[in-house]
């Protein structure tokens, strides 16, 4: 059940929001889509649903194209809220169940279901409206997942979370996941995205720069990073060595973003000569650096 989108551009105007945009979602993956504001993450979803149909290319599911038939299976988490405030929550979400073929009985039941995940029960007699932005995002999250639909498009999901509300919607979240349903989110939370995420894809300025497996991703970026901890706390150092980049970390080390070329060895041989050194590894850049390394110099 793999989701494809296969070279899609779409306009408005004279901007061009996506330009030959590809990349692949495989069954049952998590797929973080990344990109800053304006990059063309929305428009690409909007085209995978239909909302917008794209001016070239071509969007695929389970090997045919999607048409409004298909879609209309999908779960889906708007940018803006696509909820009717006057209704009640849970009649809300049984009535949007039903309209993806399910039978008021089994609709009532995945409702429920969600609503418990969700930490919502208090809620359910509620109109929208009353709600905080926080639990109507919870609702609307609760409408794309109740019809447990094959694919899940959600854009910017976590918005208006609060730290606890944000901890619940991530378990919500993995257990969509885990009961095998292909989700594709946005978010511009990086930490998140590397916790949640199989794959990952970057758009920059509306093209594909970064797309693959959060692994291969990883492995592929041209440097590495280094958490070092002198107990002095004197890393002047550093400045020895052009082109890294260095943020402070817990306990009073620092994490190093090591250039490509630079053997991350010679930085803890300078450090040996500076003072004691408490701590030292050596590991793959989140994927926050990479970000950097791929679109920070363009968007700075």
């Amino acid at each position: 059940m793999t989701l494809e989108v296969r070279d899609v551009y779409k306009s408005f105007g004279q901007v061009r929001a996506v330009q030959g945009v590809s990349f692949t979602v495989p069954e049952g993956r998590v797929c973080g889509l990344l990109g800053s504001n304006g990059a063309g993450k929305t428009t690409t979803m909007r085209i995978i649903m239909r909302i917008f149909l794209p001016d070239r290319g071509e969007i695929r599911w389970q090997g045919r194209p999607v048409t409004d038939a298909v879609r209309a299976s999908f779960g889906y988490l708007p940018e803006e809220r696509g909820l009717y405030p006057k209704m009640q929550v849970r009649e809300q979400l049984i009535y949007l169940t039903q309209l993806k073929g399910h039978t008021q009985a089994e609709a009532a039941r995945q409702v429920d279901l969600w609503i418990d995940r969700l930490e919502l029960g208090e809620y359910a007699r509620r109109k929208v409206e009353q709600l905080s932005k926080g639990n109507q995002q919870k609702v609307q999250f609760a409408a794309a997942a109740a019809s447990r639909p094959a694919l899940c498009i959600l854009d910017e999901p976590f918005t208006g979370l609060d730290p606890m509300n944000t901890l619940v919607m991530e378990q919500a979240f993995r257990t969509l996941a885990a009961e095998g349903t292909t989700i594709l989110f946005s978010s511009h939370n990086m930490d998140q995205v590397e916790a949640l995420c199989d794959d990952v894809v970057l758009i920059h300025r509306s093209r594909v720069v970064l797309a693959g497996s959060l692994r291969e991703v990883k492995r592929s970026a041209r440097r590495q990073t280094v958490r070092l901890r002198v107990e002095s706390g004197d890393y002047g150092f550093l400045r020895e060595f052009p082109g890294i980049r260095t943020q402070s970390a817990t306990g009073g080390a620092i994490e190093i973003a090591v250039p490509e070329g630079l053997d991350p060895n010679r930085l803890l041989a300078r450090a040996l000569q500076t003072g004691t050194v408490t701590e030292y590894s050596l590991g793959e850049p989140s994927l926050r650096e990479i970000y950097i390394e791929k679109v920070g110099g363009a968007d700075a």
